[in-house]
């Protein structure tokens, strides 16, 4: 096992296991939205605004006010850290935290291709200047966190097979977790900015 250090920073990346994980947790996100925008291309029934693609991708619909724009972006966000914090706890998330963002990454698919199906060009530029930010800072915070919950759970799994492998640190994945609700937080305010500012100089 590899043995960088149970205290690097939540934004550190060091050590051949994280590095793997990056490098197939970004995989399995890229791989889950091709997948979703294919078959939202596909499925007549993905392109219709009504269908709760937009919500569960966390895209901000500005004719809603800002309110409901960072209520969509928080949640939606909080409910995948929570999802992977409890991925993480258990020695399936080696499995689980993988599929968990492949399916994100199809559900971000899913919810672009109907917003620019229910908008034509003008829901291109509303898709870049308001969603693209707001989606990709928010892919950012659940790749990093999906990194440390892969890990642990890794170690996790590991332990429970060998009583000689690193000792857990439980109370670092739980700052990392309190950490990464921070940031979804701000993310979710900063995110709901533009579609505040886009619903009241173009309404």
């Amino acid at each position: 096992m590899d043995t960088d250090s149970k205290q690097d920073s939540f934004f550190v990346v060091n050590g051949l296991v994280k590095k793997r994980a990056v490098i197939l947790l970004s995989l399995s996100l890229l791989a889950g939205v091709a997948c979703g925008a294919i078959l939202s291309t596909c499925a007549k029934a993905f392109q219709d605004k009504s269908v709760l693609p937009l919500l569960f991708s966390g895209i901000p619909v500005p004719e809603y006010g800002i309110f409901s724009c960072f209520s969509t972006l928080l949640l939606n966000t909080l409910l995948c850290l929570m999802i992977l914090f409890l991925c993480g706890l258990t020695v399936f998330g080696v499995f689980a935290v993988p599929a968990f963002v492949f399916l994100k990454g199809v559900a971000v698919g899913i919810g672009v291709i109907s917003f620019l199906s229910a908008n034509g060009y003008h829901g291109l530029a509303e898709c870049v200047l308001l969603y693209t930010p707001a989606a990709a800072a928010a892919s950012v915070l659940l790749l990093l966190f999906a990194v440390q919950a892969l890990v642990f759970s890794e170690r996790l799994a590991k332990k429970s097979l060998s009583s000689k492998s690193d000792t857990l640190n439980f109370k670092k994945f739980c700052y990392d977790f309190l950490t990464a609700l921070v940031f979804a937080v701000a993310l979710a305010l900063v995110g709901s900015l533009p579609v505040a500012l886009y619903s009241v100089f173009l309404p």
